[in-house]
């Protein structure tokens, strides 16, 4: 699939991120499955250096996200489900890309999760079909400014293809 550089940053990679890229493009190359998108967020968590990082699917209503993979500092966490409604991630659908670099409790005071987790800053990306409709989406969270946002994104968007094709998959009834 395709993905959309939706955002623009003034940034020039540095040489050990090159590697971590050129990592995350082999990752892409692993068999798909549950384990790759615990790999995924894995990967995501070590080199993008967030506490959270949320991989789910969009609900059959498209009102809830049920998160396929949710890690917390890099550990497997239990899935769960949330409504979109008063939370970042409804602005990843329509936005297509959102990056709150601090405060995100102030834009979201209804998102009790964000104040419990103590979340400051989230970067979120959708994931869509071949016919443009959203499967899902990923989001980054931490509780201090990400350390390099316009890398996280590039590192979001080599490995966005890989996980919204897996995405994809689970929703096919054969599967």
């Amino acid at each position: 699939m395709e993905y959309r550089f939706v955002h623009h940053w003034n940034y020039a990679l540095r040489e050990d991120e090159h590697r971590i890229l050129e990592s995350a493009i082999s990752l892409t190359s692993q068999p798909r499955g549950q384990a790759f998108l615990q790999r995924a967020a894995e990967f995501i968590t070590a080199h993008a250096k967030v506490q959270y990082v949320v991989i789910g699917s969009l609900s059959d209503d498209g009102r809830h996200v049920v998160t396929k993979v949710l890690t917390k500092d890099g550990e497997i966490q239990s899935n769960i489900t949330y409504p979109l409604q008063h939370y970042p991630c409804d602005s990843v659908l329509t936005q297509r890309f959102c990056y709150y670099p601090n405060n995100v409790q102030r834009h979201f005071p209804r998102d009790i999760g964000l104040q419990v987790l103590n979340i400051e800053s989230y970067l979120g990306s959708i994931f869509l079909t071949e016919d443009g409709e959203p499967v899902g989406l990923i989001a980054l969270m931490s509780d201090k400014q990400l350390e390099n946002a316009a890398f996280a994104e590039h590192l979001v968007l080599v490995l966005s293809p890989a996980i919204e094709e897996e995405l994809i998959l689970q929703r096919s009834p054969s599967r």
